[in-house]
């Protein structure tokens, strides 16, 4: 199969139109420049293009209007980050924070009732405090998802310390993930090139992929209080404070019923809390095969 076929097919399985420089950028399998991809893309039949828009002619109107509705959700998700930005990169031993998931793909993916995807690092032995003061943080301004409530709302699923910041699942899905994270606050910004050099299979997907920088995020800083707070924790029991943290929510992790289904991706250890229901990598295999038979 053509590797811009594929590409298109891909995009289709996320419920994407593609502009011309978004392909060149998630290119799957070849490396065409921009000149030579406006030429392949007008030889195949089965590519449709409309106001700079490119995707298969399979569901293509559907994903048209799809695309304008979805842009206009994620420009309001860009603004709730940006509203709370600051504060969540100001809390103590936070390395970095990611926006991800369907508000950073391309130009923003969201559906109306998406909620707002962020990948936490923080730093080595401190994750469980970490994750309990983000937690009740987030939950006191009513910004954190909650069960049904996730409209615009922060989901806090996967954590990760910063001495492990090699992924193990190498999928088309996690590479496309990963190379599509938004660094929120300047020390997100340098970790975040820390965390591509470590996870460089990434280019066997996207070879073409480059990271992308939104200054009115990447230039944060965190509020001064962070050093601040930081020092006092480091002085009076930090280690016992995190292993009491542990101890809590290691608790209230085993009565979820999350745990009960084995589809779930669920990792609980010192080095990185997962809770992720069946992983998107298997359904965006499924939809992309059911879609290239209907080519």
């Amino acid at each position: 199969m053509h590797p811009l076929l594929f590409t298109l097919a891909y995009a289709n399985s996320q419920k994407r139109l593609l502009t011309l420089e978004e392909i060149h950028r998630y290119q799957i399998g070849s490396r065409y420049s921009l000149s030579d991809l406006a030429v392949e893309l007008t030889k195949n039949n089965q590519i449709k293009a409309h106001q700079g828009l490119y995707g298969l002619s399979y569901d293509f109107e559907k994903l048209l209007a799809l695309r304008q509705e979805k842009g206009r959700e994620s420009i309001r998700r860009y603004r709730r980050v940006l509203q709370y930005a600051r504060l969540l990169i100001s809390i103590p031993y936070i390395k970095g924070i990611f926006l991800a998931g369907s508000s950073s793909f391309s130009t923003g993916n969201a559906k109306k009732s998406s909620d707002i995807d962020i990948f936490i690092v923080t730093d080595p032995n401190r994750m469980w405090f970490t994750r309990f003061w983000l937690t009740i943080i987030t939950q006191t301004l009513g910004i954190r998802r909650v069960g049904d409530l996730e409209e615009n709302r922060f989901c806090l699923n996967h954590y990760i310390t910063a001495n492990n910041l090699e992924r193990l699942d190498h999928t088309l899905y996690a590479a496309q993930l990963y190379s599509d994270y938004i660094a929120i606050g300047q020390s997100s910004q340098d970790l975040l090139q820390k965390f591509w050099q470590a996870n460089l299979w990434r280019q066997d997907y996207f070879n073409q992929a480059s990271s992308r920088e939104y200054p009115s995020l990447s230039q944060l800083q965190a509020y001064p209080i962070k050093n601040l707070l930081e020092w006092f924790f480091n002085h009076f029991s930090i280690d016992i404070w995190d292993k009491l943290a542990k101890l809590i929510q290691r608790q209230k992790i085993r009565s979820n019923s999350i745990q009960s289904n084995p589809h779930n991706r669920i990792q609980v250890d010192d080095t990185e809390l997962e809770f992720h229901p069946e992983p998107n990598s298997i359904k965006a295999e499924k939809i992309i095969q059911n879609i290239l038979q209907n080519l």
